[in-house]
């Protein structure tokens, strides 16, 4: 029987690291735009597309995940800069092979999940009905200067939340990378130093397991599809090594190569590439080269997510433009990209777009304002955007999954002291259902990641 990952048979949003964090060589010169200082901030802030403000020195300072690719490219990062200036806008071991049908014994029958507001244990989780529109989500009432306890939860479409995972108070908690595509395990890592080590929650037992990654790697994207049995990384180009830690293939080989999103049959990944994408095969190798219209080769096109099964949602550098990005719907078929939306030009309060969904509503998207901060926008027909963020929030708003015509927003109450909180939101009625409060003193949401097998969900990273 082949491996998943390891023939063209069978094989998530990808996930950068802040850069005050050593990673290792490759991750260099990723995501170094620079923010400009304001009320609150140290010195080391980097705006990386995430728009935080800094964790004061009397809170510690938290790396935070980072949207992939996000602002890699220079122009784009002039363009937040200059608008920002102006004001316009447990001990583990060796992680062992999964066990096949892990979830073959779990028998018990429940509803759909649990109602808003409502929060139950692992043993209550609804493993069959669990896929798109769940979430897990890592949350503390602490923060780097007051411990805190750190719990792990499972967020259904209704707003009830299950924890699946509690560790003792710290002010170091893992974070949230990857959720496997069989529904059973989640990756964490703690910030290390000289490689990264990696941590496995068996979602159904508990059981903790860890493996390292050499010091030369600079990004971890997540599982291997369909099931999640290896891991796809950024180290000279695009890898894979196995939940052991073990190298086994270079996909396609170049420093160029910052960004991949795994096929849902996980026989191929798309990766960025200089005039459009480019397709390789998960047992390396080019498969085809995908050209956009008038791209700006200095930036290229960064893989977003999947928009459907054989279409990628891109974001490119425009030609003959300095700071210009679009957002593009590229068929993996080879058949001509559309444009999703309207050239972000680095003028006005949407500065560049991230992600973007239809809905019945409406085209809505994930905008990039002054000094970084990210808003959900409808864009209208003749492509100006609109403010769409949940009521009272007052900070960053990142979209990290989808049901239905809601969305599950990461609300980033910022200033001095900020904190995150977790919502389900409806842009079209405004109507909003809380799922975690944003704690008084805490850090509150520290990562989430949706299910995602089919690719299609966010990465809901900043």
């Amino acid at each position: 029987m082949l491996l998943e990952g390891h023939t063209a048979k069978k094989g998530m949003a990808a996930v950068r690291f802040s850069p005050n964090v050593n990673l290792g060589p490759g991750s260099a010169g990723e995501n170094t735009a620079g923010r400009a200082a304001s009320n609150c901030m140290t010195g080391n802030d980097s705006l990386l597309g995430g728009g935080r403000t800094a964790r004061p020195a009397d809170r510690g300072t938290m790396p935070r995940r980072r949207r992939p690719g996000v602002l890699r490219d220079s122009a784009l990062a002039l363009a937040v800069a200059v608008a920002c200036a102006t004001g316009t806008v447990a001990a583990a071991t060796a992680a062992p092979a999964r066990a096949a049908g892990h979830l073959a014994h779990l028998t018990r029958a429940s509803s759909s999940g649990l109602a808003a507001g409502q929060t139950g244990t692992r043993s209550e989780v609804p493993w069959t009905k669990v896929g798109p529109g769940w979430a897990l989500a890592d949350y503390t009432t602490g923060d780097g200067k007051n411990a805190g306890p750190v719990a792990l939860y499972l967020v259904d479409p209704q707003g009830g939340k299950y924890k699946v995972y509690q560790w003792p108070a710290t002010t170091a908690p893992l974070r949230l990378i990857a959720w496997s595509g069989d529904k059973t395990r989640a990756l964490l890592t703690p910030v290390t130093r000289g490689g990264i080590r990696l941590e496995q929650l068996d979602l159904i037992t508990g059981k903790l397991t860890s493996f390292k990654l050499p010091a030369s790697v600079g990004s971890v994207f997540g599982y291997t599809n369909p099931e999640g049995d290896n891991i796809l990384v950024q180290q000279d180009g695009i890898a894979r090594y196995n939940l052991a830690g073990k190298f086994q293939m270079r996909l396609i080989k170049g420093l160029q190569f910052n960004q991949a999103i795994s096929a849902a049959n996980g026989q191929s990944e798309v990766v960025d590439a200089p005039a459009g994408l480019d397709v390789v095969s998960n047992t390396g190798g080019v498969i085809s080269r995908i050209r956009v219209p008038a791209v700006n080769k200095s930036g290229g096109c960064i893989p977003a997510r999947w928009w459907s099964a054989t279409v990628v949602l891109a974001r490119c550098g425009v030609n003959g433009t300095i700071n210009g990005t679009r957002l593009w719907l590229v068929p993996v078929s080879g058949a001509a990209p559309t444009a999703l939306t309207a050239v972000r030009d680095g003028k006005g309060i949407d500065l560049a777009d991230m992600d973007g969904w239809k809905f019945r509503s409406g085209l809505y998207v994930q905008a990039i304002g002054a000094c970084g901060n990210q808003f959900i926008g409808k864009q209208a027909a003749n492509g100006t955007v609109s403010v769409v963020n949940p009521p009272h929030s007052d900070g960053t708003n990142i979209v990290t999954a989808t049901a239905g015509s809601k969305m599950l927003v990461r609300e980033v109450f910022e200033g001095c002291f900020p904190n995150d909180a977790l919502v389900w939101f409806d842009p079209a009625t405004g109507s909003v259902t809380k799922v975690l409060p944003a704690p008084k003193g805490g850090w509150g949401v520290l990562d989430v990641v949706a299910y995602n097998r089919n690719g299609e969900e966010p990465s809901g990273v900043e």
